[in-house]
């Protein structure tokens, strides 16, 4: 009955409960060749659009909007399903620990995607490769409503994760084929407008859902998403990579790319505060959910009205950041955006064990700072590689993703009785960005977006 939430153990015995088929067994490979082969079969003729300049207004909001959706399949792959944790262990009959494993699979998954997807955008050109992340992020996803033993359910959040991250990575690569510098912040904000109330809107309906509905339908309803974006994107999107511009599809012109990017020593430094940063953050996520409901008991429904909140402050703080590009040297903003997020990981070791109001202050204030600097990173690290866009995005992410599959032993040990412990890894990691920020980065050698680039260059 409606507004009746179906026990997980009746669910599992019940009628409407799907029974285990042998099509399950292959779900990573098929949703992997069924998105390869709806991406190539729906790729049109040599239309190519490789500036912004070319977009008229209506253009520029449905890629807007694209760009946006796209980018957004990665918090979709991880916020909505974070406040049924204890009803997936209770369904699989596994611990927590286990159910947390699976997160540790999404982020694996989210590391091999960019790592294939970026090179491969760079060698056949973005269109494709973005179908095929859809198409394989809705089949993933719509597969998961029908599995019934923890082996499968992990190995297709791995897919899930899988084309998240290429979905992710192309997109921003789009960006750069458009836009460079300052009209690229413009766009990313413009981006993050919209893709900034996915990490609101996720945890809203799936701690809702999941009050009502059984969690597979969490799943389900995000599956469906992403197919009607894929629907929609064989219609209005439009090849940004001519084939002049593209790389060589071999093992060594791939190689090529990664070497080229490499030798940028503000973009290393980038990587790796992107990548500390984002590990700051999952240790945020990792623990969230058993803290604000085992140890401050709120309902999963409580949780995901919290979590929403925290991820308003995510959207704020991009915002802030876009706005703040406006008046300030993006890579000096990054620098006060470390310091500010390593401020809130000692404010939640020192307020351990107070009121669910007082740790909020200061996840709040975290996300917010992991936010700022989420135009100016990209933009920054992606200035000088527009031929290889798709292998810095991906370099990139690979990266990030790679180091929290690696902390996921880290996240596993973190206590959940209080916020000491995840306050002392987020201070740890946003205090060596600021290392990075200045001895690697160093900002002093980067141009003023706000100027012109090329009066910049020549100077």
């Amino acid at each position: 009955m409606l507004g009746t939430r179906l026990p997980v153990q009746d669910f599992a015995k019940s009628d409407v409960a799907v029974r285990p088929c042998s099509s399950t067994r292959g779900a990573a490979g098929a949703t992997i060749l069924l998105a390869v082969a709806l991406s190539f079969r729906l790729t049109p003729g040599s239309r190519v659009i490789d500036s912004g300049d070319q977009l008229n207004r209506k253009m520029l909001v449905i890629y807007i909007f694209i760009v946006a959706f796209s980018i957004s399949l990665i918090p979709y792959t991880i916020d909505p399903y974070l406040p049924a944790f204890p009803q997936i262990g209770e369904f699989f009959g596994v611990p927590n620990g286990t159910v947390q494993a699976s997160l540790a699979g999404v982020t694996i998954g989210l590391a091999f995607g960019q790592l294939v997807s970026g090179p491969m955008s760079d060698a056949f050109g973005r269109r494709p490769l973005l179908l095929m992340a859809m198409f394989g992020f809705a089949a993933s996803a719509i597969a998961l409503f029908f599995v019934t033993e923890i082996e499968y359910f992990l190995i297709l959040r791995f897919t899930m994760g899988f084309f998240a991250a290429s979905a992710d990575v192309v997109s921003r690569a789009v960006v750069r084929d458009l836009f460079r510098g300052q009209p690229m912040l413009k766009m990313l904000s413009r981006v993050f407008l919209i893709q900034g109330l996915s990490p609101i809107i996720g945890p809203i309906v799936g701690s809702q859902l999941v009050t009502v509905f059984p969690w597979q339908s969490i799943f389900l309803t995000f599956g469906f998403f992403g197919l009607a974006l894929a629907i929609a994107s064989t219609f209005f999107l439009v090849e940004t990579l001519p084939k002049a511009q593209r790389r060589s599809s071999t093992p060594l012109g791939l190689a090529r790319g990664y070497v080229s990017v490499l030798k940028d020593r503000a973009y290393v430094g980038l990587l790796i505060v992107s990548a500390l940063q984002l590990s700051a953050l999952f240790g945020y996520l990792n623990t969230v959910s058993y803290l604000y409901q085992d140890t401050f008991k709120l309902s999963p429904a409580e949780f995901g009205i919290w979590f929403a909140v925290n991820s308003a402050a995510l959207w704020m703080g991009v915002q802030f950041g876009g706005l703040m590009a406006k008046y300030f040297k993006a890579q000096w903003m990054l620098v006060v955006y470390s310091v500010a997020g390593s401020l809130a990981g000692l404010y939640l070791m020192f307020t351990a064990g107070n009121s669910i109001l007082i740790a909020e202050i200061g996840f709040f204030i975290l996300v917010f700072f992991f936010g700022a600097p989420a135009t100016g990173i990209p933009t920054l690290a992606l200035l000088n590689h527009g031929s290889e866009a798709g292998t810095a995005a991906s370099l990139m992410g690979v990266t990030n993703f790679t180091m929290t599959s690696i902390m996921s032993v880290v996240y596993a040990s973190l206590s959940i009785t209080s916020t000491f412990d995840v306050g002392l890894l987020i201070f740890s990691f946003f205090a060596l960005s600021v290392l990075s920020l200045i001895f690697i980065v160093r900002p002093w050698t980067l141009p003023d977006l706000r100027k012109p680039l090329e009066a910049e260059e020549a100077h």
